[in-house]
C-alpha cells in the first residue's frame, strides 16, 4: 500500500520539496528539520533498509533519497547548509560583530550544530540571508542528486553519526567511498560561494551601523 509513496519520495522532485520546506519553516523560526523529519523519517528508514538489504545479498543499492543523503550532501553544517555562511563570515566579515561571531560559530558548524549561527547572526527572519538559506540547499541537492544518479558517488546505505564533519560522514554513509568525501568538500565550497554575496550585503549594513552611518 505504501510502496508508491516510498517510490515517489525517492525522486529528485521529492528531494527539492523536502529541502525547500525545511528551509522555509526555519526562516520563520520554526524548526523545519523536526517538521519534515517527523513526516519523512519512516520513508527514509524504508529507503536505507532497502539499500542495506540489497548490499547484504551482494546487489547494488537502488535508493538515493534516504536520510543520510540529506544529512551529508544537503544540510552540511546544519539546515540551510550554513557551514557556507560560517566560512563566508571568516573570509569576508568586516564588521566587528561578524568577526567576533565567526570565531564562535565555525567550529560547531563543522560538526553540524548551527543553532549559534541561526540565532546569533541571525538567519531567522533575516530578509537578506534567508535567500541563500533557501536556495543553497536546493542547489547542493541538485548537484548531489545528479552526481549520485550518474554514478560519480555511491548511494548512501549506512547511518553515520550526525555530528561528524561533512566529508567524513559522507565517506562513511556511502560505504567508505572517497569520492563522496570529495563531493562533500565541493558542496561546501559551493555553499560558501552562494552565501558570500548575500553575507557581504548584510555585513556592510552592520558595518554602517557600527560606524554610525
Amino acid at each position: 500500500l505504501v510502496s508508491p509513496l516510498v517510490k515517489a519520495a525517492d525522486s529528485y522532485v521529492s528531494v527539492l520539496i523536502q529541502t525547500f520546506l525545511n528551509s522555509f519553516f526555519w526562516v520563520f523560526g520554526i524548526h523545519g528539520a523536526s517538521i519534515v523529519g517527523n513526516i519523512a523519517r519512516p520513508i527514509w528508514v524504508t529507503l536505507i533498509e532497502t539499500n542495506q538489504a540489497l548490499i547484504e545479498t551482494g546487489a547494488a543499492p537502488t535508493a538515493i533519497a534516504a536520510e543520510p543523503f540529506f544529512q551529508w550532501f544537503i544540510y552540511i553544517g546544519g539546515s540551510g547548509a550554513t557551514i557556507g555562511l560560517a566560512f563566508a563570515m571568516i573570509f569576508t566579515g568586516k564588521s566587528s560583530f561578524t568577526k567576533s561571531l565567526s570565531k564562535t560559530v565555525v567550529i560547531p558548524a563543522m560538526f553540524n550544530i548551527n543553532e549559534p549561527i541561526m540565532f546569533g547572526t541571525p538567519v531567522v527572519m533575516n530578509p537578506v540571508l534567508m535567500i541563500p538559506f533557501i536556495f543553497a540547499p536546493l542547489i547542493l541537492g541538485t548537484i548531489a542528486w545528479f552526481a549520485t544518479i550518474l554514478g560519480f558517488v555511491n548511494k548512501v546505505s549506512f547511518i553515520a553519526p550526525w555530528t561528524l564533519p561533512g566529508p567524513i560522514g559522507a565517506w562513511m554513509a556511502t560505504g567508505y567511498d572517497w569520492r563522496a568525501a570529495v563531493l562533500s568538500v565541493i558542496l561546501i565550497v559551493v555553499a560558501t560561494l552562494i552565501y558570500i554575496p548575500f553575507f557581504i550585503v548584510y555585513d556592510n549594513s552592520l558595518l554602517a551601523e557600527e560606524e554610525g552611518n
